[in-house]
């Protein structure tokens, strides 16, 4: 709840104070992401997994923080309440691509015991691609955040040089 509360407020003080995009808070948090798969990808220690899911809690924590301002930003004020609730769904969609993609990952190293139940005794290769999977969308995140902050960017800079030309017109 704490970075949850503390990413708004860091989003506000990006747009306020230094005068950037409040898409840099979504950049970085599909970079945490990022660094929990490959943390996932180098732990073999499961009591070292915390760290997978501390990392990952606070990408989530960042970007639930600064997802109502940017989608108040985006769709504007008067639609919030209903594309709020399109973008909450949109984790329920990909979260269940992604655990699928981990079972049938999963699966696919293990053997079925004789009381029916799956085995894996490879150890980091039995999750090993779908940290890589899962790396290469947070990169994919990172990257259509960067051309977000571009594209706003390039648009406000239109609105402001037409302002700016109207008034000396």
């Amino acid at each position: 709840m704490f970075v949850f509360a503390r990413a708004g407020i860091g989003s506000d003080l990006l747009v306020k104070k230094l005068h950037v995009s409040r898409f840099w808070c979504l950049f970085v948090s599909s970079i945490v992401f990022c660094v929990a798969q490959v943390a996932g990808l180098q732990i073999s220690d499961p009591r070292q997994l915390i760290i997978v899911s501390v990392l990952t809690g606070l990408a989530y924590g960042i970007l639930y923080g600064v997802y109502p301002s940017l989608v108040a930003h985006t769709f504007g004020i008067a639609g919030l309440s209903q594309n709020w609730g399109g973008m909450c769904l949109a984790p329920v969609l990909s979260g269940n691509v992604f655990n699928l993609l981990y079972g049938i990952i999963y699966d696919r190293h293990s053997i079925v015991l004789h009381d029916g139940e799956r085995d894996c005794r490879e150890g980091l290769r039995c999750y090993r691609s779908v940290y890589w999977i899962t790396f290469c969308a947070g990169l994919v995140g990172a990257f259509v955040t960067l051309w977000s902050i571009w594209h706003e960017r390039r648009v406000l800079g239109r609105r402001v040089g037409k302002q700016i030309h109207e008034r000396i017109a």
